[in-house]
Protein backbone atom coordinates (compact mmCIF):
# COMPACT_ATOMS: atom_id res chain seq x y z
CA UNK A 1 0.00 0.00 0.00
CA UNK A 2 1.03 3.32 -1.19
CA UNK A 3 1.40 5.84 2.59
CA UNK A 4 2.06 9.47 2.56
CA UNK A 5 3.37 11.78 5.28
CA UNK A 6 5.51 14.60 6.20
CA UNK A 7 8.74 14.87 7.35
CA UNK A 8 10.06 17.12 10.07
CA UNK A 9 9.32 20.97 9.45
CA UNK A 10 7.11 19.95 6.39
CA UNK A 11 10.32 19.97 4.34
CA UNK A 12 9.23 17.13 2.21
CA UNK A 13 6.29 14.97 1.77
CA UNK A 14 7.75 11.19 2.06
CA UNK A 15 6.59 8.31 0.19
CA UNK A 16 6.77 4.67 1.03
CA UNK A 17 5.23 1.54 -0.22
CA UNK A 18 6.19 -2.56 -1.33
CA UNK A 19 6.84 -1.76 -4.63
CA UNK A 20 8.54 1.59 -4.46
CA UNK A 21 11.38 -0.25 -1.74
CA UNK A 22 11.73 -2.46 -4.47
CA UNK A 23 11.95 -0.43 -7.59
CA UNK A 24 14.84 1.47 -5.52
CA UNK A 25 16.65 -1.70 -4.25
CA UNK A 26 16.42 -3.71 -7.76
CA UNK A 27 16.26 -0.94 -10.45
CA UNK A 28 17.13 -2.85 -12.97
CA UNK A 29 14.31 -4.97 -12.98
CA UNK A 30 11.71 -2.26 -14.43
CA UNK A 31 12.26 -0.14 -17.30
CA UNK A 32 9.78 3.46 -16.47
CA UNK A 33 8.85 4.64 -13.17
CA UNK A 34 6.12 7.52 -13.53
CA UNK A 35 5.23 9.74 -10.39
CA UNK A 36 2.55 11.67 -10.43
CA UNK A 37 1.11 14.21 -7.89
CA UNK A 38 -1.50 16.50 -7.38
CA UNK A 39 -2.20 19.63 -4.90
CA UNK A 40 -6.39 19.25 -4.56
CA UNK A 41 -8.62 21.57 -3.79
CA UNK A 42 -6.37 24.57 -5.37
CA UNK A 43 -5.91 22.89 -9.01
CA UNK A 44 -6.64 20.36 -10.87
CA UNK A 45 -3.23 20.37 -12.49
CA UNK A 46 -1.00 17.00 -12.36
CA UNK A 47 2.77 17.44 -12.10
CA UNK A 48 4.49 14.76 -13.42
CA UNK A 49 7.78 13.22 -13.20
CA UNK A 50 9.39 9.94 -15.49
CA UNK A 51 12.27 7.88 -14.60
CA UNK A 52 13.21 6.62 -18.04
CA UNK A 53 15.57 3.53 -18.46
CA UNK A 54 18.11 5.45 -19.42
CA UNK A 55 17.92 7.04 -16.22
CA UNK A 56 17.33 3.81 -14.41
CA UNK A 57 20.90 2.25 -15.59
CA UNK A 58 23.00 5.65 -14.62
CA UNK A 59 21.62 5.37 -10.75
CA UNK A 60 24.44 6.31 -8.23
CA UNK A 61 24.34 8.20 -5.20
CA UNK A 62 24.91 12.12 -5.04
CA UNK A 63 24.66 14.77 -2.25
CA UNK A 64 25.03 18.29 -3.07
CA UNK A 65 27.16 19.02 -0.44
CA UNK A 66 26.53 22.56 1.90
CA UNK A 67 28.10 25.82 1.21
CA UNK A 68 27.72 27.62 4.72
CA UNK A 69 30.57 27.73 6.56
CA UNK A 70 28.70 28.33 9.59
CA UNK A 71 27.51 24.68 9.53
CA UNK A 72 28.51 21.85 11.85
CA UNK A 73 28.22 18.19 10.09
CA UNK A 74 26.41 15.74 13.24
CA UNK A 75 26.24 12.76 11.06
CA UNK A 76 26.35 11.08 7.84
CA UNK A 77 23.33 7.78 7.68
CA UNK A 78 22.96 5.00 6.03
CA UNK A 79 20.28 2.34 5.96
CA UNK A 80 20.09 -1.27 5.97
CA UNK A 81 17.27 -1.44 3.27
CA UNK A 82 16.15 -5.05 4.06
CA UNK A 83 15.65 -4.03 7.75
CA UNK A 84 14.98 -0.78 7.79
CA UNK A 85 17.68 0.37 10.28
CA UNK A 86 19.14 3.49 10.23
CA UNK A 87 22.74 4.78 11.78
CA UNK A 88 25.18 7.25 12.02
CA UNK A 89 28.72 6.28 11.39
CA UNK A 90 30.41 9.28 12.66
CA UNK A 91 31.30 9.53 16.12
CA UNK A 92 32.23 13.38 16.89
CA UNK A 93 31.51 16.50 15.06
CA UNK A 94 33.07 18.58 12.10
CA UNK A 95 33.27 21.33 11.41
CA UNK A 96 32.05 22.05 7.26
CA UNK A 97 34.11 24.94 6.63
CA UNK A 98 37.34 22.03 6.83
CA UNK A 99 35.50 20.06 4.28
CA UNK A 100 34.34 22.50 1.94
CA UNK A 101 35.51 22.18 -1.77
CA UNK A 102 36.13 26.07 -1.77
CA UNK A 103 37.33 26.29 1.78
CA UNK A 104 38.49 22.75 2.58
CA UNK A 105 39.52 19.71 1.64
CA UNK A 106 36.70 17.50 0.90
CA UNK A 107 38.99 14.10 0.77
CA UNK A 108 39.60 14.19 4.04
CA UNK A 109 36.21 13.46 4.90
CA UNK A 110 36.55 10.42 2.27
CA UNK A 111 39.33 8.70 4.56
CA UNK A 112 36.70 9.03 7.67
CA UNK A 113 33.82 7.71 5.87
CA UNK A 114 36.02 4.54 3.97
CA UNK A 115 37.35 3.95 7.54
CA UNK A 116 34.47 3.27 8.87
CA UNK A 117 33.52 0.66 5.92
CA UNK A 118 36.85 -0.72 6.50
CA UNK A 119 36.50 -1.38 10.39
CA UNK A 120 32.74 -2.42 10.39
CA UNK A 121 32.36 -3.91 7.00
CA UNK A 122 35.36 -4.88 5.64
CA UNK A 123 34.99 -3.30 2.48
CA UNK A 124 36.73 -0.46 0.02
CA UNK A 125 34.01 1.76 -1.32
CA UNK A 126 34.34 4.44 -4.18
CA UNK A 127 34.31 7.84 -3.37
CA UNK A 128 34.58 11.43 -5.54
CA UNK A 129 33.39 14.40 -6.08
CA UNK A 130 32.85 17.24 -8.67
CA UNK A 131 33.41 21.27 -8.16
CA UNK A 132 31.91 24.15 -10.14
CA UNK A 133 33.81 26.71 -8.66
CA UNK A 134 32.10 29.25 -10.75
CA UNK A 135 28.83 28.39 -9.35
CA UNK A 136 30.26 27.23 -6.11
CA UNK A 137 28.66 23.86 -6.59
CA UNK A 138 30.51 21.11 -4.74
CA UNK A 139 29.06 17.63 -5.88
CA UNK A 140 29.44 14.67 -3.17
CA UNK A 141 29.43 11.18 -5.28
CA UNK A 142 29.41 7.34 -3.71
CA UNK A 143 29.32 3.98 -5.06
CA UNK A 144 30.10 0.73 -5.09
CA UNK A 145 28.49 0.07 -1.47
CA UNK A 146 27.60 -3.34 0.25
CA UNK A 147 24.49 -4.70 -0.77
CA UNK A 148 21.57 -3.29 0.80
CA UNK A 149 23.19 -0.21 2.37
CA UNK A 150 22.09 3.00 0.88
CA UNK A 151 23.35 6.22 2.22
CA UNK A 152 20.43 8.61 3.75
CA UNK A 153 21.59 12.14 4.54
CA UNK A 154 24.05 14.24 5.65
CA UNK A 155 23.21 16.23 9.26
CA UNK A 156 24.34 19.37 10.50
CA UNK A 157 23.84 22.11 13.12
CA UNK A 158 24.10 25.75 13.10
CA UNK A 159 25.32 28.09 15.32
CA UNK A 160 22.16 28.00 18.05
CA UNK A 161 22.19 24.07 17.41
CA UNK A 162 19.20 23.63 14.67
CA UNK A 163 19.51 20.27 13.05
CA UNK A 164 19.01 19.92 9.15
CA UNK A 165 19.71 17.00 6.69
CA UNK A 166 20.61 16.98 3.16
CA UNK A 167 19.49 13.63 1.49
CA UNK A 168 21.26 12.19 -1.20
CA UNK A 169 19.91 11.82 -4.58
CA UNK A 170 19.94 8.35 -6.24
CA UNK A 171 17.92 8.90 -9.71
CA UNK A 172 18.97 11.67 -11.58
CA UNK A 173 15.85 14.21 -10.71
CA UNK A 174 15.97 16.78 -8.61
CA UNK A 175 12.81 17.47 -7.63
CA UNK A 176 12.59 13.68 -6.03
CA UNK A 177 15.25 12.43 -3.83
CA UNK A 178 15.60 8.65 -2.80
CA UNK A 179 16.52 6.72 0.49
CA UNK A 180 17.10 3.57 0.72
CA UNK A 181 13.57 2.19 1.13
CA UNK A 182 11.38 5.79 0.31
CA UNK A 183 11.11 8.72 -1.97
CA UNK A 184 11.18 12.61 -0.61
CA UNK A 185 9.37 15.17 -2.68
CA UNK A 186 10.12 18.70 -2.59
CA UNK A 187 8.16 21.52 -2.81
CA UNK A 188 9.55 22.53 -6.04
CA UNK A 189 7.91 19.47 -7.54
CA UNK A 190 4.58 21.68 -7.40
CA UNK A 191 6.58 24.95 -7.97
CA UNK A 192 6.36 26.14 -4.79
CA UNK A 193 9.56 27.71 -2.51
CA UNK A 194 7.78 25.68 0.80
CA UNK A 195 4.81 23.47 1.18
CA UNK A 196 1.40 24.98 1.77
CA UNK A 197 -1.24 23.10 4.33
CA UNK A 198 -3.83 21.39 1.85
CA UNK A 199 -5.12 17.78 0.13
CA UNK A 200 -2.09 16.18 -1.98
CA UNK A 201 -2.59 13.03 -4.06
CA UNK A 202 -0.02 10.95 -5.61
CA UNK A 203 0.09 8.01 -8.31
CA UNK A 204 3.49 5.84 -8.96
CA UNK A 205 3.43 3.70 -11.72
CA UNK A 206 6.02 1.09 -12.86
CA UNK A 207 6.73 -0.87 -16.21
CA UNK A 208 8.93 -4.10 -15.21
CA UNK A 209 11.00 -5.80 -17.91
CA UNK A 210 8.45 -8.26 -18.29
CA UNK A 211 6.44 -4.92 -19.56
CA UNK A 212 3.66 -5.72 -16.63
CA UNK A 213 2.62 -2.22 -15.17
CA UNK A 214 1.68 -1.66 -11.33
CA UNK A 215 0.23 1.34 -10.32
CA UNK A 216 -0.57 2.91 -6.62
CA UNK A 217 -2.34 5.95 -5.74
CA UNK A 218 -3.34 7.52 -2.78
CA UNK A 219 -3.95 11.14 -0.65
CA UNK A 220 -3.36 12.94 2.25
CA UNK A 221 -4.19 15.99 4.31
CA UNK A 222 -0.49 17.88 4.71
CA UNK A 223 -0.89 19.74 8.29
CA UNK A 224 1.73 22.09 8.47
CA UNK A 225 0.22 25.39 10.43
CA UNK A 226 -3.72 23.84 10.78
CA UNK A 227 -3.21 22.09 13.32
CA UNK A 228 -1.80 24.91 15.55
CA UNK A 229 -4.70 27.04 14.31
CA UNK A 230 -7.12 24.65 15.40
CA UNK A 231 -5.65 24.01 18.80
CA UNK A 232 -5.85 28.03 19.76
CA UNK A 233 -9.45 26.92 19.74
CA UNK A 234 -8.84 25.10 22.96
CA UNK A 235 -10.18 27.10 25.33
CA UNK A 236 -13.33 27.40 23.63
CA UNK A 237 -13.99 23.76 23.47
CA UNK A 238 -13.38 23.71 27.48
CA UNK A 239 -16.53 26.14 27.32
CA UNK A 240 -18.24 23.58 25.47
CA UNK A 241 -18.88 25.99 22.58
CA UNK A 242 -20.05 23.91 19.25
CA UNK A 243 -18.41 25.92 17.20
CA UNK A 244 -15.13 24.83 18.56
CA UNK A 245 -16.26 21.57 18.83
CA UNK A 246 -16.63 21.50 14.86
CA UNK A 247 -12.96 23.02 14.65
CA UNK A 248 -11.68 19.39 16.49
CA UNK A 249 -13.89 17.07 14.94
CA UNK A 250 -13.09 18.46 11.59
CA UNK A 251 -9.16 18.73 12.00
CA UNK A 252 -9.59 14.95 12.97
CA UNK A 253 -11.53 13.75 10.38
CA UNK A 254 -9.01 15.09 8.12
CA UNK A 255 -6.05 13.45 9.52
CA UNK A 256 -7.77 9.93 10.07
CA UNK A 257 -8.84 10.51 6.66
CA UNK A 258 -5.89 10.42 5.03
CA UNK A 259 -4.11 7.33 3.25
CA UNK A 260 -7.59 5.76 3.19
CA UNK A 261 -7.37 5.61 -1.22
CA UNK A 262 -8.52 8.34 -3.61
CA UNK A 263 -10.99 9.90 -1.27
CA UNK A 264 -9.49 13.49 -2.43
CA UNK A 265 -12.72 15.25 -3.09
CA UNK A 266 -14.15 14.16 0.72
CA UNK A 267 -10.83 15.35 1.63
CA UNK A 268 -10.94 18.53 0.12
CA UNK A 269 -15.00 19.28 0.81
CA UNK A 270 -13.72 18.78 4.90
CA UNK A 271 -10.56 21.34 4.82
CA UNK A 272 -12.81 23.91 2.83
CA UNK A 273 -15.22 23.56 6.06
CA UNK A 274 -12.52 23.68 8.13
CA UNK A 275 -11.02 27.12 6.86
CA UNK A 276 -14.12 28.66 6.51
CA UNK A 277 -14.87 28.03 9.75
CA UNK A 278 -11.14 29.00 11.11
CA UNK A 279 -11.91 32.07 8.82
CA UNK A 280 -8.46 31.40 8.07
CA UNK A 281 -7.95 31.67 4.70
CA UNK A 282 -4.12 32.94 4.69
CA UNK A 283 -3.18 29.99 6.49
CA UNK A 284 -5.04 27.35 4.92
CA UNK A 285 -4.44 28.50 1.65
CA UNK A 286 -6.51 25.97 -0.79
CA UNK A 287 -10.25 25.46 -0.52
CA UNK A 288 -10.93 28.65 1.16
Amino acid sequence: MLTLSKTENCSYIEVKSETLSDFISNSNNYTNFVVSGTLNCCTSETNTVTITEDDILNTEWKLQFPTDSSLVITGLYFQNIYTNQQWNIFSTQYDLVDYMCSTGDITDLFVIIQNWFTANLGVTITQSYTYDAGTNTCTYEISNLPDGIAPVYLSLENSIAIPSQVYFQYFPVNSLLFTGTSMLVSPSFFSLLNYVDGVYSFTLTYTTETGDIITETNCFFLDCVTACNVSTKLQSLMTQDKTATNFFLLHYTLTEGSNCGCNCAELCEIFTKLCNELNSSDTCNCGC
